[in-house]
C-alpha cells in the first residue's frame, strides 16, 4: 500500500510539472507571436487593401479585408506561415534590420506576390 501511494505521488507530481512546462511554452510561444500581431496595408493597386494578423492561444491568425481569419500555419524558413484557407498564400514577414521589428509581409499567392506594410510597426 505504501509503495502504491509512492506511485501515486510521482505520477502527480510528473504530471503537474508537465501542465506547467506547457503553459510555460504556449505562454512564449504567445509572446513572441505578438510581434507579428498588427494591421498590415497594401499598396492602392492591390485587390486586397487590409490584412490583420492576430495572436490567439499560440496560434496566428490572418483575416485579408471582410474574408475571415485564416490559421496561419509556422513553416521551416524564419518568419514564414502558410494560411490555411483554400488560396494557401505562403507569408513572409520583413524585419527591419537594426531593430528587428517586423514592418511587413510579403505574401505569396497564386503564382505572384504582394507587398504589405505594417501600420504601426
Amino acid at each position: 500500500m505504501k509503495s502504491f501511494l509512492t506511485i501515486l505521488l510521482g505520477m502527480s507530481l510528473v504530471i503537474l510539472a508537465t501542465s506547467a512546462n506547457a503553459q510555460t511554452a504556449s505562454t512564449t510561444d504567445s509572446t513572441a507571436l505578438k510581434a507579428y500581431a498588427g494591421s498590415y496595408s497594401f499598396d492602392s493597386d492591390s485587390p486586397v487593401k487590409k490584412y490583420v494578423v492576430t495572436a490567439e492561444k499560440g496560434d496566428l491568425y490572418g483575416a485579408a479585408d471582410d474574408y475571415g481569419k485564416n490559421k496561419l500555419v509556422k513553416q521551416d524558413k524564419a518568419d514564414t506561415y502558410k494560411s490555411t484557407s483554400s488560396y494557401g498564400s505562403v507569408i513572409t514577414f520583413v524585419r527591419d534590420a537594426a531593430t528587428k521589428a517586423v514592418t511587413g509581409f510579403t505574401m505569396a499567392i497564386q503564382g505572384s506576390e504582394m507587398t504589405a506594410k505594417k501600420d504601426k510597426p
